[in-house]
């Protein structure tokens, strides 16, 4: 048995990280963060969309590439790795096979394919969403059935101040929506919990990465601070914590195309090991870089950010690790 990723996946994953590096870099999450907006990368969003991302879940005959969630998963953790502030989960890998699965009441698959409307997905619970700033449309659960709500059909109350919002807001509908199915059906929590959980494994390389740099030229005592032993073994830590969660998150990945009794149990491990990995290697990347690490004038604070929200977001490590009990009775 191949347990490892094809030619076609990996091709993927390098096309997406090539355009990323190139596009994404920190004078890039710089602009968005002082507008408080990701609206200055929405001509990455453009790009991302020409190159297929948007439409890699959807079918052919929708304008998509038809490819598995395991591609989604690789490309997933590329937009973690440079921290990209657009909403590649909630559209790609979330809006588009619940808006197929669903028949596309609304007929907007091949926009959002094409990269023309993007979509959100409103949180259970506390009603916010992401990039609500920038979102035409956004999927929500109201009591266990899945609506999709046109822009026009709901409130938006930025979270935040007026300034800094960072496209983060609460949204109340005010119209009917389209009914998409039933919570369960479609499948969205796990779906959001998967993609979250693949951009925490990015996340969490690249901030073990970049510290790895950092203490390389950081000195104290006349030596690098990388060359103390307690460090090494933080950051040590900190790698295996990340390395043992990928694994659970590609086969995750892997179930949710092929199907299985034990799907959600691997989601919500996935989840579980992902959160506390990124978690784990924000705290030592903040301990590593001292005092530097807390400014806004450095950034650093981009990745502990979306590991913050992310570990929090669509479950924690504590539900998810709860469920995965219960499903092995214990």
């Amino acid at each position: 048995m191949h347990f490892g990723f094809d030619e076609d996946q990996i091709a993927v994953r390098d096309a997406v990280a090539s355009v990323l590096d190139k596009r994404c870099d920190v004078a890039a999450l710089q602009q968005a963060w002082r507008a408080g907006s990701a609206a200055p990368l929405i001509p990455l969003w453009e790009e991302l969309a020409g190159i297929g991302v948007t439409g890699l879940l959807a079918p052919e005959e929708a304008g998509g590439s038809g490819l598995d969630w395991v591609t989604m998963a690789l490309v997933l953790a590329e937009t973690g790795r440079v921290a990209l502030p657009l909403p590649v989960l909630e559209t790609a890998a979330v809006a588009v096979p619940v808006l197929v699965a669903a028949g596309d009441p609304s007929g907007i698959v091949g926009s959002v394919v094409e990269g023309s409307v993007v979509v959100s997905v409103v949180s259970e619970g506390s009603g916010m969403a992401p990039a609500a700033g920038v979102a035409g449309a956004f999927v929500a659960d109201r009591s266990g059935e899945v609506f999709l709500y046109d822009r026009s059909e709901v409130a938006l109350e930025p979270v935040g101040s007026v300034d800094r919002t960072r496209d983060l807001a609460r949204v109340t509908p005010t119209g009917p929506g389209s009914p998409l199915g039933t919570l369960e059906a479609l499948r969205v929590k796990e779906l959001c919990a998967l993609g979250a959980a693949a951009q925490l494994v990015g996340l969490g390389r690249e901030l073990v990465r970049m510290t790895v740099e950092y203490v390389k030229d950081r000195r104290q005592f006349g030596v690098p601070v990388g060359s103390f032993q307690a460090v090494k073994h933080h950051l040590a830590d900190a790698h295996l914590a990340v390395e043992f969660a990928a694994p659970p998150v590609w086969a995750a990945a892997h179930q949710t195309t092929s199907g299985g009794p034990e799907w959600s149990r691997s989601v919500s491990m996935a989840k579980a090991m992902a959160s506390d990995a990124a978690n784990l290697a924000a705290r030592v990347a903040l301990q590593c870089h001292g005092a530097m690490g807390y400014t806004d004038d450095y950034h650093l604070h981009f990745w502990l950010k979306r590991v913050w929200c992310l570990a929090a977001a669509y479950g924690s490590s504590a539900e998810h690790t709860a469920k995965v009990a219960t499903a092995l009775g214990i």
